[in-house]
């Protein structure tokens, strides 16, 4: 009679390890649906909030000016002189 009461507790045990096992892969199975909706309802709403291509102002084109020579551009008594120096090696 020991025996039985051995074999019927450890294939309880063993139930109950594969229901845990099985809740555990149904949590992840739930997890990663929940990821993937929150994921496509925010791709969702970012389209939906995106502005269409007429409301987008693009900037008036600037030509330069007849007098500009290439190296300077603007009013001669600019308070702001750039200078670049670069070093390709």
């Amino acid at each position: 009679m020991a025996k039985k009461s051995k074999s019927s507790l450890r294939t309880r045990r063993a139930e109950q390890i594969a229901q845990k096992k099985k809740k555990r892969r149904m949590y992840y199975i739930f997890a990663g649906i929940g990821a993937v909706v929150i994921i496509a309802l925010f791709a969702v709403i970012r389209q939906a909030n995106a502005p269409s291509l007429e409301d987008v102002k693009l900037p008036e084109t600037i030509e330069s000016p007849p007098d500009a020579d290439g190296k300077n551009w603007g009013p001669e008594d600019a308070p702001v002189v750039i200078e670049e120096y670069s070093d390709f090696q």
